[in-house]
């Protein structure tokens, strides 16, 4: 009697050790197919922020658009007008030099203003150029790699 307790006691302080053992479900080849599949999955992600980096900016570029249209608008209705003053001037109305001043002042700066906007605009095309760049170059990184997952079960 006595024994058999001592083999149950000793069977049931056994039982923990052997739920510890761990036996590998994935072979050693998986497990480099594994990590390739991680650094995919890394680079896809980088790709997708990348790609709404890339829409943010295009928003950007679209809003400069219209300021661009804008500035070149008033740039064309203050240059007319300042042609139109100096054409009455020319065919002998009164002469107001002010005016003429005030006009000149005004085209020049709506010139100036339509300049700095196609320059910011410029600017925004080539940063979004610059990202799509970046997106091709990790779009072929990844077309390099491929996502073969072989598990292996025992």
């Amino acid at each position: 009697m006595k024994t058999f307790v001592f083999i149950f006691l000793i069977s049931t302080s056994a039982i923990p050790l052997m739920a510890q053992t761990y036996s590998a479900r994935v072979s050693k080849d998986s497990l480099g197919v594994l990590n390739n599949r991680i650094e995919i999955l890394k680079a896809t992600i980088k790709i997708l922020e990348l790609k709404t980096e890339e829409s943010a900016e295009e928003s950007t570029v679209e809003k400069l658009r219209l300021k661009l249209l804008e500035a070149n608008g008033n740039a064309t209705a203050s240059a007319a007008k300042t042609s139109s003053q100096s054409d009455q001037t020319s065919s002998g109305s009164s002469f107001d030099l002010k005016a003429m001043d005030k006009l000149a002042k005004k085209a020049k700066s709506d010139a100036n203003d339509a300049e700095k906007a196609l320059e910011r605009f410029n600017k925004q095309i080539a940063k979004v150029e610059d990202i799509r760049t970046q997106i091709q170059g990790e779009e072929r990184k990844v077309g390099y790699k491929s996502p073969k997952v072989i598990f292996f079960y025992k």
